[in-house]
C-alpha cells in the first residue's frame, strides 16, 4: 500500500527579499481598485496587491520591482482616469 507523506507543519512562504510599497490612490469604486490591482499584478515579482477604496491606499508586496516603475505605470493610469496617485516618502 502506498502512503501519502505530508508534512504536519508546512513551510511558511519565503518572504526574504520581499518589500512592501505603499501608494495613495484616489480610488472611488471597485472599478478603480480593480484597475490598479490589474496594472500592478502585471509586474513580474509582484506577490500581492491590497487595495482599499475606503482608505485610498494600495500596498504592494514585491520582490525585485522598483517602486518608481510601479508609480510610473499608476501615473499613466491616473492621467486617463483623472485619479490622483502618490507614493509617500516614508514607507
Amino acid at each position: 500500500m502506498g502512503s501519502k507523506l505530508s508534512s504536519p507543519n508546512p513551510s511558511p512562504p519565503d518572504t526574504s527579499g520581499l518589500t512592501t510599497t505603499k501608494f495613495i490612490v484616489g480610488m472611488t469604486c471597485s472599478g478603480c481598485s480593480g484597475a490598479v490591482t490589474r496594472i500592478l499584478k502585471k509586474f513580474p515579482g509582484v506577490e500581492s496587491v491590497e487595495a482599499s477604496v475606503a482608505d485610498k491606499t494600495v500596498f504592494v508586496k514585491s520582490r525585485g520591482v522598483e517602486s518608481e516603475v510601479m508609480l510610473e505605470s499608476l501615473m499613466k493610469w491616473s492621467e486617463s482616469s483623472g485619479k490622483n496617485v502618490e507614493m509617500p516618502e516614508t514607507q
